[in-house]
Parts: structure tokens; sequence; C-alpha cells
């Protein structure tokens, strides 16, 4: 189970704390009733996955209010890298939001120093290779709705670039306006020489991969909603865009996870890599991941491919790439 499961390109801080930690510091936060015991807090962020709404999204809101220090944002961070570490990870991207962690005076530049220096000490700890990706968030009626904030996330990534932070991503409740109004934010991070990712075609619209591509991403994360129409899976070959898909987090009630488009993306030759996108929300990580898509029939050989597609897409340097690849190679005895 664990010879495949090497790296993980989407992965969210937020939807990935340790459960526990975050129910003992929400506590102390005073951020949740103090009368809530850790089976209520546990229920909620464990409850079935619904379809994506605004409902759904509460669940961000709740550990989102307990990331709001430079020392739980530290914390939380190495924490997970050391857990990803355990897990047998050798590089993974962990992304968050820095314009959801300053609701206690911390400026976004400063959320992303507590989440880089977190990083970096796990790194000094452990042998593992972690990335920090900035999202900007889909919010509101309309992108002007929080255009601001979404500008100053673009400022203080590019103040962190490559010391720590990779890249981009346009992330968030992606049904809410039209998904063109955010072309001019990643025209400016393209302008700026940083790489980007969006979450687009994920929540029930396929088109909007068309509109992600029109921006020209480095990578789209998740896409499934590509199968609605055989036009979108072209485009997406035709572009050989790398997508960070989350199978066990687009698994639905209504959805079993047999029944996620993984495998017809994979014999349509779209170059998928596996990810796991929230751990907490969809009760997973990424070796799981890799053990149940082999339940549902992916060969090993296509894991393995996905490993070093993962790579090939990481936003991480050449000369950190030449180090994974030399530990994959070793792995996976090439």
């Amino acid at each position: 189970m664990m010879n495949t499961a090497k790296i993980d390109l989407h992965l969210h801080l937020d939807g990935s704390l340790n459960i526990y930690w975050a129910y003992e510091r929400s506590l102390l936060r005073n951020t949740i009733d103090k009368d809530m015991s850790f089976e209520e807090f546990y229920n909620i962020l464990y409850a079935h996955n619904k379809a994506h709404s605004a409902e759904n999204f509460r669940k961000f809101e709740i550990v989102c209010d307990v990331l709001q220090t430079y020392e739980d944002l530290f914390d939380a961070t190495y924490d997970l890298c050391k857990r990803l570490y355990d897990l047998g990870l050798i590089y993974v991207e962990i992304r968050f939001a820095s314009q959801q962690h300053c609701k206690l005076g911390l400026s976004q530049l400063d959320a992303l120093k507590a989440v880089i220096d977190g990083a970096n000490k796990a790194m000094e700890d452990f042998d593992i290779k972690i990335g920090i990706i900035n999202c900007l968030m889909h919010k509101g009626d309309s992108a002007a709705f929080n255009e601001k904030e979404n500008l100053e996330t673009i400022e203080a990534s590019y103040e962190m670039f490559g010391k720590g932070l990779v890249g981009l991503d346009l992330a968030g409740f992606e049904n809410n306006c039209d998904y063109l109004e955010y072309a001019p934010l990643m025209k400016i991070v393209k302008e700026k020489g940083m790489p980007f990712t969006m979450h687009a075609g994920e929540m029930g619209m396929g088109e909007h991969i068309l509109d992600a591509l029109s921006m020209k991403p480095d990578r789209i994360g998740h896409g499934v909603n590509c199968v609605q129409d055989q036009r979108y899976i072209d485009a997406l070959r035709k572009a050989n865009i790398p997508l960070e898909v989350c199978v066990s987090s687009n698994v639905k009630l209504d959805r079993n996870y047999a029944g996620h488009p993984v495998r017809r993306m994979i014999k349509e030759g779209l170059k998928v890599t596996i990810n796991t996108d929230n751990m907490i929300f969809a009760r997973t990580d990424t070796p799981n991941e890799h053990h149940l898509l082999k339940m549902i029939g992916v060969s090993e050989e296509t894991l393995i491919k996905s490993t070093y597609d993962s790579l090939d897409a990481a936003f991480c340097d050449a000369e950190t790439k030449k180090y994974l690849k030399e530990k994959l190679d070793k792995q996976f005895k090439v």
C-alpha cells in the first residue's frame, strides 16, 4: 500500500488538521462552545459529504477559526508535515488561504510566514520536502466581493515566492459567479511569474474547465466534471495539463468510490495525479487513496506513472525535483 503513495499536490491545511489537536485548541481559543464534547466536534467535521453548498463550507469556518495566530498556524503545519512523513510521503504541496487567517490581527504576510516557518521546521526534523501554495478565494456573489483581499494574497505570495511559497491557487465556492470574473487576477499572477493551479470542474459545472484553460494555469484542481462533455476531455488532453484528482473528497452520498470518473479520465489519456484534498473531511490519506484505487482496478503501473506525473507537475525547483526523482527511482527500482 505504501509503495506508490509518495507525492500529494492538492492538500488543504485547514481540512487536514489533527482532529483532536483541533478540538483541544478550539476549546483553548474559545472558538467552540465550552460544553461541546469531542464526539460532537468529531461528528461535525466527519459528517457525510454533501453536495457542494454554502452549508458544507461551514466545516472550513470551524477549523479556520482555530488557525488565527502564528503559534496555531505554525503548530498545525508542523504537525501535518510530521504525519505526512510518517505516511511515507516525500513531497507535498500544502495549500491554505492566508486571507482566511486574519481575524485576530495577523496580516496575510504574517499568516503566510507562520505556515512557511512550520514547514521549514518540519523539513529540518524529517526527510520530507514541502511547498506552500496560497489560495485566492471565490467568495460572495462576484469577484469584486473580496478583490482587495485577493490582491493582497497575490502581493504577500510574491514577497515569499521562492522562500517556501511555490505557487498560488484559486479555491472556494466555484459556482458563486461567472468563473471568468477571476481572469484579471490570474493574469496578474501570471505576469509576476508565479505558477498557479485552479479549482475547476468540481462543483457541477464542467464548462469551468474551458474557462480555466483560457487563463493558462499550470494545473487544474479536480476537473472531474470533464466527463460531462467530450469537448472538455478533448481540451484537457490537448492541453496536456495535470489534473489534481482527489477521489474520496468527491465521493458523495449519491456516488460510491467506484462511481468516480477517475478510471475514465485515466482511460481517456488525461494527466491524472492522485491527491487527498482534505484528510479530515474525506477521511483519507495518500496511501489509502492508492489502496482504494487498486481495489477498483487501477493498476500498480498506472499509480507509479501518476506519481512521476505528480513530480513532473510539482511547483518545486529543479534541484528539488532531481533529488525527489532519485528517491522515486530507488523506490521503484527504475
